[in-house]
């Protein structure tokens, strides 16, 4: 028979269902039948009855004859399985430590396939905290796994759509310099300023993700938050003539750790601030506050605010979409990286009108050298 094991993709249990199937094989009728007893009183448990090399199961429970019979069935799949199979070994209460031991002692490694020993009989509390436990490992697992694949649809999106699209249209606009006036050419090389810097940006956060596939924390090191904050400024008024953005007092003289990606939350909060305000004249207005060990940012605008029932999910990706302007991934985009800093981001009310967003950070030693969240 073949070995082939189905991609993890078409294995996954159904998550949000809150129903685990659980593969029993034992030849012990005491222990089927206690075991069949307790899932029939408990609706967050299937038992089903599939083949152990490619069924659609979330636990396999088995005692030490069955656990024989599958090791290399149970090996292949849990070398081919990208999401943890967890394996349940029966053991009579008498004889556990004799039946580990035995384990032990397999040249073929046998007890690195069980994950959890169930003493017979159980208790039904215990066997309840044991599959809970087991499970919950699992869980935790597929939601990185999903995670993972979110990360990596987003790495395909920065390194070839967006790239390449903005590539093209800098391509373009290269072509036409030779084309407009001295007034024209003034408004063309800021076009193309902002081109650049949104190729520059794919590659940085690409890099991020890539660093976060390879296991590694994204790279941090100390940056001078004063400049940064009055660079992204001046860009957002070249990009929003209409509307007046300005920082209240001098540029904070404070230095924090981060990386290049911190333009992006105040760029994307100004972005927010002014793409989404309905007065006649809209108008943002940057300022800050230092204290012993952080400093926080305020991004007030005079917009029509945020609801207080809106703000308990203003971050979240699900908001809005890619499609959208200003809001969703935009703001999903800000509490990840503010976070990744070690910040914190949250809106308060303006007065008169408008919202005001609030990003906190912690500051460090300007003369300290590279560090690494």
């Amino acid at each position: 028979m073949s070995n082939e094991i189905p991609p993890t993709a078409d294995i996954l249990p159904d998550v949000e269902s809150g129903v685990a199937s659980v593969l029993v094989r034992t030849e012990s009728e005491g222990n089927r039948r206690q075991l069949e007893r307790w899932f029939a009183t408990h609706d967050s448990y299937d038992v089903v009855e599939t083949d152990i090399r490619t069924g659609e199961f979330d636990c396999c429970i088995l005692d030490r004859a069955s656990l024989l019979d599958n090791q290399d069935a149970l090996r292949t799949r849990k070398q081919a399985d990208r999401i943890p199979l967890p394996v349940v070994l029966l053991v009579p209460e008498q004889r556990a430590d004799e039946v580990v031991n035995a384990l032990q002692r397999e040249s073929n490694a046998l007890d690195s396939l069980v994950d959890e020993l169930l003493r017979m009989p159980i208790t039904s509390l215990e066997l309840e905290q044991r599959f809970k436990s087991v499970l919950r490992a699992r869980n935790q697992a597929i939601r990185l796994h999903e995670g993972h694949e979110q990360l990596e649809l987003l790495n395909r999106v920065l390194r070839h759509d967006i790239r390449n699209d903005m590539s093209v249209v800098l391509g373009w606009l290269e072509v036409l310099d030779p084309h407009v006036d001295s007034e024209g050419k003034e408004i063309l090389d800021r076009v193309l300023n902002s081109g650049h810097h949104v190729v520059e940006l794919t590659d940085i956060a690409r890099n991020i993700v890539e660093a976060i596939f390879e296991g590694e924390g994204p790279s941090l090191e100390p940056v001078e938050l004063g400049g940064l904050l009055e660079n992204v400024i001046a860009i957002r008024k070249e990009t929003f003539e209409k509307a007046t953005i300005t920082l209240q007092g001098p540029p904070p003289d404070v230095t924090v750790l981060a990386n290049e990606m911190l333009s992006s939350v105040f760029r994307n909060l100004i972005n927010n601030a002014v793409q989404h305000n309905d007065a006649d004249e809209p108008s943002v207005s940057i300022s800050t506050q230092e204290d012993d060990d952080n400093v926080r940012i305020r991004i007030a605008d005079n917009g029509p605010g945020i609801s207080e029932e809106h703000r308990d999910r203003i971050f979240d990706s699900d908001v809005k979409g890619l499609e959208s302007i200003g809001t969703g991934m935009g703001l999903y985009l800000v509490t990840n990286l503010v976070e990744m800093y070690d910040g914190s981001v949250w809106i308060e009310d303006n007065d008169p009108r408008g919202v005001v967003f609030v990003v906190e950070l912690p500051t460090i030693d300007s003369t300290m050298g590279d560090g690494n969240g």
